[in-house]
């Protein structure tokens, strides 16, 4: 079947120069799906013409950026007739393949297919060598470049051999403008995740450059939010009337006094419990993240949460404690900080942040710290733990007590 090829071209503003100039797109359209081509071109904005997609004016820039359109677009065009001729199928993608002399390569790789292998595999390996929240998040990414792909350039089979910086910069963009927009460090973390996949694509021949190697993405340093003593305080003596928010707290709480993340607390089992000679309650088990042992000593606040879930419904199977998934705790979290009027996003996580400066104020040595929340090193701690401005004029004042002793 005949199907005609229809040609545009577009300049992408987001993606300036330092000069100003914005980079040249071809547009090649069939059946109503796109696929995109650079033109190695620049204009100044001004001097495009968005409806003869030339560039405005005779100056000698002007018209040699026109003629080389002009053969780009006669390229095109000699594509889509040696595909006809050859009875090819006859997509905007293989256009674009002919003209650029992918198509004689191996291109039979979409990136969506090389991630859902990847995931594939990874998710045969949860529990082993992959916590089940590691898989999830490649998900979410494959989920992402979707969502993109079909967004950007009107093609879910695009190709891992097309992926470049510029798809790397748009992607990032598209995550921090889409509808829910990511944070800059979220969309970081993304990019990190589909870094990690490009990789062993690479390793395997399915990519020859490394579309990262001149790709940077800040991270933004950020404070970690936890509670204080009081907003604490304040949750653990609330009282609800709805079973859910209470478990949700308790749960919320036990995390605060034991500085286990999510994926760790739902993995306890009662066995995972132990007394020592001295009639004191630990609790042992490998973390999720890391694989290092933790031993932690159970607090007062936090075996009287064991025990009040001990005959619980949930537990019989031999749970620690009744868990539901990450994403209704966090909601539950958010409802429970507007009832406790907390003005804090309360997530989980931020359990452990409140467990380390908890510790941390009261005088426990960054060392140990580090062993309670099952770091490899302690950058890690003091990413979690900073030292708050409380525990600083505490220590100030015991330095300044010492000082007048001394004098």
């Amino acid at each position: 079947m005949f199907r005609s090829l229809n040609i545009s071209y577009t300049v992408r503003k987001n993606k300036a120069r330092a000069n100003g100039e914005v980079p040249i797109y071809m547009r090649l359209n069939i059946d109503g799906k796109t696929s995109e081509i650079s033109a190695g071109r620049t204009v100044d904005p001004s001097k495009w013409n968005g409806e003869t997609y030339r560039v405005k004016g005779r100056s000698q820039k002007a018209k040699a950026i026109n003629q080389y359109l002009d053969t780009l677009e006669f390229k095109a065009n000699q594509a889509h007739q040696q595909l006809l001729q050859e009875g090819a199928k006859i997509t905007s993608r293989a256009v674009k393949m002919r003209m650029t002399g992918k198509d004689k390569e191996e291109s039979s790789n979409p990136v969506i297919e090389v991630i859902k292998q990847h995931n594939k595999k990874m998710k045969s390996l949860v529990g082993n060598k992959y916590a089940k929240s590691t898989y999830k998040k490649y998900c979410t990414v494959k989920k992402h470049i979707k969502a993109f792909l079909q967004e950007q350039y009107n093609d879910v089979e695009y190709l891992i051999t097309d992926v470049d910086q510029d798809f790397l910069e748009e992607f990032a963009h598209y995550l921090m403008t889409k509808d829910d927009p990511c944070s800059n460090n979220t969309a970081r973390k993304y990019l990190s995740n589909f870094q990690k996949i490009v990789n062993k694509a690479r390793s395997k021949g399915l990519l020859d450059c490394n579309p990262y190697q001149h790709f940077k993405m800040q991270y933004k340093k950020k404070d970690p939010v936890f509670l204080s003593q009081g907003e604490l305080k304040k949750i653990e003596r609330k009282e609800f009337e709805i079973d859910r928010l209470d478990q949700v707290r308790d749960i919320f709480v036990f995390s605060c006094y034991t500085g286990f993340g999510f994926s760790d607390a739902e993995k306890l089992k009662k066995s995972d419990v132990k007394k020592d000679r001295n009639g004191d309650y630990y609790l042992y088990q490998p973390r999720t993240k890391t694989g290092n042992n933790a031993s932690v000593l159970l607090l007062p606040k936090a075996i009287e949460i064991i025990s009040k879930y001990e005959d619980h419904p949930e537990t019989t199977d031999g749970s620690l404690l009744p868990m539901i998934s990450n994403q209704k705790t966090n909601a539950y979290l958010k409802e429970i900080a507007t009832l406790c009027r907390v003005d804090k996003k309360l997530t989980h996580h931020v359990a452990r942040h409140t467990c380390a400066t908890m510790l941390l104020t009261n005088g426990i040595p960054v060392e140990t710290v580090q062993k309670v929340l099952g770091h490899s090193d302690l950058k890690s701690t003091m990413h979690y733990a900073r030292v708050t401005p409380d525990k600083v004029n505490s220590e100030m004042s015991e330095l300044k007590e010492k000082l007048e002793n001394v004098s």
